[in-house]
């Protein structure tokens, strides 16, 4: 089997290592040959660097790292580039000087690499960037532009307001330089996180095609269901005979964790690449994209804003989806760019998408983080509470079950309790998914929805919720509507519970009324 490319971003070490590569050239051969500029934003680590090594490959005109690849069967003739490839992840940037400083370095490194004379002494970086794109054009006739991580600077800068906003008149300076240079630069391609296109970052560069939503590009970064099975079938069968595994069901899991990704409506789903390398090579199922890091300007706007978050209501007009700006950024598209929520449908008459977990590896994290920013407790104290409520609600002890979550509710201050019975649900499922339990909410029958489904190895808890309403309102609404129903068939006792909260300034109340149905 041909090495899993684990920490590889560059194609051409990717190709010299003889490691696996799902061809993506189809993709580069469409955007070099029909069109000429262009923006792309994806989550972190979901194969953008990769795709801009891809391009400058072959702008560069390397075609033997092509040999057996879709692009070398294809007409594209190979054309040498000056290729400027900038990098703004790798690029100094803890201030708007010392950025431009940085920026000026890289394009200098450029100029050597290509052996270019020019003048370097001008502090602009966009007046080196203008020498540079002089020379290279003089040298090959056509010039390439490509961009990584382009806002990477910015998201660094967040938590200073004044700062950021330097940073990104540094940024949209330099990019205003392209359009000056229109004539000498064929192709542009700017990728990052983040879509600061609509607040006028590139409004100097002529002709930006976003292509974000394009559904001509939903598989350009990221891996479609039809390319697991053709490049990774190896893995997959020796995953399965290892562990003893059905193949069908090893295949459903994956899908289950790592899928899912939607990029737009009704298209197909793509996987995150850096989990399922990582899955594969361990032959293990883990949060491998959440474990290596979470965005900390999206930890410090959650923390900020997460009273706006409602689990039961993910929904974004067109309009917001792609915007981003310094301090004005809808929080849920924050969570769409970033990757922690993905569309689910759009409704054309309204314009507006909802949005959902993309797959089980995001919801579970994602659950468990917001149960402590929500309950206002840090991680310690989050393992002890879920490990508590884990155990007695295996045991089906109601009295201790009420008396974890009495303590849960006593750590959120008390102007952080929104007066809604959504606050209480949420919380709850986020507490009991932290645990490890199968939790569904908002669980559709025949007869309505049920707010909670507690599925344990041992027993199955349906839970209706109440705020400031009597408990016995909520059983009876459980029994009226039979949500009990569809889990009759499952050999296992069923608990029907009941579950009001009361809050006011001097009162907080939890109470129940429960009933069993025994197997």
């Amino acid at each position: 089997m041909r090495k899993l490319p684990l920490g590889i971003h560059t194609f051409h070490r990717l190709r010299e290592d003889e490691c696996v590569y799902v061809d993506k050239t189809q993709h580069a051969y469409n955007l070099i040959t029909r069109g000429y500029r262009y923006f792309l934003s994806r989550p972190r680590r979901f194969g953008k660097s990769l795709f801009v090594s891809t391009l400058e490959e072959i702008l560069s005109g390397n075609k033997k790292l092509f040999d057996g690849l879709w692009i070398a069967q294809s007409d594209y003739q190979w054309k040498p580039h000056g290729v400027i490839k900038l990098d703004f992840s790798g690029v100094p940037g803890e201030d708007a000087q010392q950025f431009k400083k940085g920026l000026k370095h890289a394009l200098i490194k450029i100029a050597q690499e290509y052996e270019l004379i020019i003048d370097t002494s001008p502090d602009e970086p966009e007046t080196v960037f203008d020498n540079v794109v002089s020379a290279l054009h003089k040298k090959f006739g056509r010039v390439a532009v490509l961009v990584d991580e382009y806002d990477s600077p910015i998201l660094r800068s967040l938590k200073d307001y004044d700062r950021a906003v330097k940073i990104r008149s540094v940024i949209q300076n330099f990019f205003t330089v392209i359009k000056s240079l229109d004539a000498q630069i064929n192709f542009v391609f700017i990728t990052g996180v983040s879509s600061f296109v609509r607040a006028g970052l590139f409004s100097g560069i002529n002709n930006l095609t976003i292509i974000t939503l394009d559904e001509n590009f939903v598989g350009i970064c990221g891996y479609t269901d039809g390319e697991i099975d053709h490049y990774f079938s190896d893995y997959l069968e020796w995953w399965a005979e290892h562990k003893q595994i059905p193949y069908e069901q090893l295949r459903s899991d994956i899908r289950t964790w790592y899928d899912g990704y939607h990029f737009g409506d009704n298209v197909l789903p793509v996987y995150n690449p850096f989990s399922l390398m990582h899955a594969l090579g361990g032959e293990v199922f883990k949060n491998f994209w959440f474990q290596s890091g979470m965005a900390t300007f999206l930890v410090e706007i959650l923390k900020q804003q997460h009273a706006d978050f409602d689990p039961e209501k993910l929904e974004i007009d067109e309009d917001s989806l792609e915007r981003f700006d310094i301090g004005s950024t809808p929080l849920m598209a924050l969570m769409f760019q970033t990757g922690y929520l993905t569309i689910k449908s759009y409704d054309f008459a309204r314009k507006r998408y909802t949005l959902d977990y993309p797959n089980q590896e995001v919801k579970d994290s994602l659950q468990i983080y917001l149960f402590e920013v929500f309950a206002r407790i840090d991680h310690d104290q989050a393992q002890q509470i879920t490990g508590k409520l884990y155990d007695v609600l295996a045991d089906g002890d109601i009295d201790e079950i009420i008396m974890v979550i009495k303590k849960l509710l006593a750590h959120v201050p008390y102007q952080l309790h929104m007066k809604e019975e959504k606050f209480y649900h949420a919380l709850l499922q986020m507490a009991c998914t932290a645990t490890g339990i199968k939790a569904q909410s908002e669980y559709s029958t025949s007869h309505g929805s049920i707010d909670l489904v507690l599925d344990l190895p041992k027993i199955l808890y349906v839970v209706e919720i109440k705020f400031n309403k009597p408990a016995q309102e909520a059983l009876d609404q459980i029994k009226l509507r039979r949500y009990y129903e569809p889990f009759l068939v499952q050999q296992k006792p069923i608990v029907l519970l009941g579950l009001a909260f009361k809050r006011e300034p001097s009162v907080f109340d939890v109470t129940y009324v429960v009933e069993n149905l025994q197997k």
